[in-house]
């Protein structure tokens, strides 16, 4: 339900005219909803037809949840049917809603939404055994935790360099893809901001390496350093030329060392865990955690472009609003680029669950920390967003509070989990027999 009232708000209100709703009756909307057709679109919108597919399918996915017969098998196939139809009428709904609102209607979406809840729906019935099995093995914490935690740390990473998934699919858009990339491909990511903003970016760009070198390393252990960095340079070569598909995605040859760099720094990584005792490493950062709140915070300060002394006025301090219409949240998300969206809140949350991880580093049993560090991310990116508010040249994004606090909680949720898996990077000395079986078997 929370979902879908999100979805319903995401998908009326933010929109290039504010909050504003038609005068029209019911009887007018009617007839406006019956005249919805196909459009012809370019290859510019794929972005969002994409973006309403992936928006629907864990509507669906949960729908089908609520619906599935725990014992019955012959039930299932009409559940499934029930939540198909519920899912698609819901989209009915909510495209009939938009008619109100200044916002698109069209077949296209329709036809996108309603693919997304039927994958979601199949989703669930033939994955939803495997997904339950795959979260016991992450609270179960141990080797085989930290395997299914890197596959999706990994999965995450390959998804979040083809954002938002619109593909190629023509020669007019090769023509045109090939002009764009030669503007993109020998450019420097974060070129021209701040010397430790573009650190932050080359910095971002190594650690999507990370998670597949160490999953490359509890896959096949012991490999020669020298073949982990060639394997590594091939895997994100081949990632790099696949992302030059995507038309919303700008890829760099940078990227390309990057992201093998980091894939060799985390291969390293986990072969230096193994086979050693983490437990003075918690005492470590039990101590040391109060000690690395300043400098986290001097970070956050500094990478948002507050520590300067230029301010503005409190009487000017409006002008950090920037658009009224900016106030209303997801309007931001909306206005921009899916991958510019989805690259905003990939940030903002690795920003702020550091906070989490801190806390409960902090803490002396880690436990009943969720609500101190949901209010600490709250606190933390208000007081960001206020001081952007009152600086010059900056303006505000309503939504990073939000994003604050559920980064900050979810840091502090998962710490205990990601500590229990430590244990499984000692254990993997012990596990040769998994070492060699098949990646889809220990999944």
């Amino acid at each position: 339900m929370l979902y879908a009232l999100v979805m319903l708000y995401a998908s009326t209100v933010p929109s290039p005219a504010g909050f504003f709703i038609r005068p029209l009756t019911f009887d007018e909307a009617l007839l406006k909803f019956q005249a919805t057709r196909w459009w012809i679109n370019g290859s510019d919108q794929r972005a969002d037809w994409t973006a309403n597919l992936l928006l629907m399918m864990p509507l669906a996915f949960m729908v089908a949840g609520a619906l599935w017969p725990r014992r019955w098998v012959a039930w299932r196939l009409p559940a499934m049917l029930l939540a198909l139809g519920i899912s698609v009428a819901y989209v009915l709904g909510v495209k009939f809603a938009q008619i109100f609102f200044p916002r698109t209607v069209s077949i296209n979406y329709i036809v996108a939404q309603s693919t997304g809840a039927a994958i979601g729906v199949l989703l669930f019935a033939f994955g939803h055994r495997a997904l339950a099995h795959g979260v016991l093995l992450l609270r179960g914490g141990g080797t085989r935790g930290l395997l299914v935690l890197l596959g999706l740390l990994s999965f995450g990473a390959c998804a979040y360099a083809l954002v938002p998934f619109d593909l190629v699919l023509s020669r007019d858009d090769a023509v045109e893809r090939v002009a764009s990339l030669r503007q993109s491909l020998f450019a420097v990511p974060g070129a021209g901001r701040p010397a430790l903003v573009r650190a932050a970016v080359l910095g971002g760009g190594a650690l999507l390496g990370v998670p597949i070198g160490m999953l490359l390393e509890a896959w096949a252990p012991g490999r020669p350093v020298a073949l982990i960095a060639a394997g590594g340079l091939v895997a994100m070569a081949a990632l790099t030329l696949l992302s030059m598909f995507v038309i919303s995605t700008n890829p760099t040859l940078l990227a390309i060392p990057l992201r093998a760099t980091g894939l060799m720094a985390g291969a390293l990584l986990l072969r230096a865990m193994a086979g050693r005792d983490p437990t003075p490493l918690r005492q470590a950062a039990r101590r040391w955690a109060p000690w690395l709140a300043l400098p986290y915070v001097l970070l956050l300060l500094e990478l948002n472009g507050l520590l300067s002394l230029s301010w503005r006025a409190w009487a000017a301090a409006s002008e950090g609003l920037g658009d009224p219409k900016r106030l209303f949240p997801l309007f931001t998300y909306y206005n921009i680029s899916k991958a510019q969206a989805t690259a905003s809140l990939v940030v903002h949350a690795a920003m702020y669950a550091p906070a989490g991880l801190l806390l409960w580093a902090a803490s002396r049993d880690g436990a009943r920390i969720g609500r101190r560090a949901a209010l600490l991310g709250l606190l933390l990116a208000s007081g960001i967003e206020f001081g952007r508010m009152l600086k010059p040249g900056l303006v505000v994004d309503i939504n990073n509070p939000a994003v604050g606090l559920i980064a900050a909680w979810l840091g502090a949720y998962l710490a205990p989990s990601i500590w229990a898996m430590m244990s499984g990077a000692r254990r993997l000395v012990d596990a040769a027999p998994m070492r060699h079986a098949p990646f889809a078997r220990i999944l």
